[in-house]
């Protein structure tokens, strides 16, 4: 009799643990499906620069009026008898024109680079001057309208002013604490550069830019020439600071971009999940194409992640708004520690855009 009645517990215990180990099983592959079906994808994001411009300025044609009558364009070796005059030490003032048409030649570069903008750098570029003075008035709307009209810009931006002052100093090194003998050179050039963005209306403002900055070169060798074979001629040290001019309009105006991470979903529905080959080739417009016939399924789970895909796709494509939508729309459907941390990201984006406005005239 306890033999049956034992024989019976043993059958029930085994049914009972069969039935626990299914329960089991089906909640583990649920999260491990859940945990797979989130992917990861890396995008660049743009960084806002110091001085953002309008967008409705998306091409530009860059143009140069800095060079007055004292300007020159010095040989090298004629610059390298200067320094040699002066015992190896300068702290002169230089006009190069070579210089000032360098900027306008990285500055486009630059911008263009950036993605932010159009430009053009017309083959006469240099608005003549023969004055000497360092900046002049700001030019005519009439002359702003007809340049933007011949080359189909939205705005002009010039180079006013642009000088440079360059410090060398060749000196000996006596023994000191190292045991080194020799001699130290140093290059230092401090340039300044103005600019102004001009629009062909008469009710926006011209902007105007000051750009102060310095580029630095120092070595030092137990042989004085070959010190000063390996220290920058004096004309590569100018059109380095025209170099430096131009990068920094650029970095002033046009957004830089980042690598950042993004998440998606996968639905384990192969026709939604069309949308994912498009994504990863950047086509984010017919990936939403795809995405939004489902975005009315019966299916909570999988409406949550169509929403949470539809607002990816929304902010790569330019509207943080739109993402915020279909962020709140995913959350309300069925909630996931994804999209509460992705609604952050769009919130503080948002901040960032509306503060970028404020800052815009």
């Amino acid at each position: 009799m306890n033999y049956f009645r034992m024989k019976i517990l043993y059958c029930l215990i085994k049914k009972w643990y069969s039935y626990v180990q299914g329960i089991l099983f089906v909640f583990v592959i649920s999260a491990l499906y859940s945990c797979v079906s989130l992917k990861k994808i890396g995008i660049e994001v743009a960084v806002v620069p110091e001085y953002p411009i309008a967008e409705d300025i998306q091409s530009l044609v860059l143009l140069n009026r800095s060079m007055t009558n004292q300007f020159t364009n010095n040989k090298v070796d004629t610059l390298e008898k200067i320094l040699i005059n002066k015992m190896m030490i300068l702290d002169t003032v230089f006009q190069d024109s070579i210089a000032a048409d360098t900027i306008i030649q990285i500055a486009a570069q630059a911008l263009f680079q950036s993605e932010r903008f159009d430009v053009v750098v017309p083959k006469d570029r240099n608005i003549v001057r023969t004055d000497s003075k360092f900046i002049a008035n700001p030019l005519n709307i009439s002359f702003i309208n007809e340049v933007c009209t011949d080359f189909k810009v939205d705005a002009v931006l010039i180079l006013e002013s642009f000088a440079e002052r360059l410090g060398t100093k060749y000196s000996e090194i006596e023994n000191n604490y190292s045991g080194f003998n020799g001699y130290s050179a140093a290059t230092d050039i401090t340039y300044k550069s103005e600019w102004r963005l001009y629009r062909p209306d008469n009710l926006k403002r011209v902007i105007r830019f000051q750009i102060i900055d310095s580029i630095f070169w120092q070595d030092r060798s137990s042989s004085l020439e070959y010190l000063y074979i390996q220290m920058p001629k004096i004309k590569a040290a100018l059109i380095g600071g025209g170099i430096a001019a131009g990068l920094k309009i650029a970095d002033y105006i046009s957004p830089k971009w980042i690598n950042q991470k993004r998440y998606y979903y996968l639905t384990g529905k192969n026709e939604i999940d069309a949308a994912i080959p498009l994504i990863k080739n950047n086509k984010w417009e017919e990936a939403a194409a795809i995405w939004a016939k489902y975005a009315s399924i019966n299916s909570k789970t999988i409406r949550s992640k169509v929403e949470f895909n539809l607002a990816l796709a929304a902010e790569m494509n330019g509207n943080t708004d739109l993402a915020i939508e279909w962020g709140i729309k995913s959350f309300k459907t069925r909630y996931t520690k994804a999209i509460g941390v992705y609604l952050k990201t769009l919130d503080n984006k948002r901040k960032a855009q509306q503060k970028e406005n404020k800052s815009r005239y």
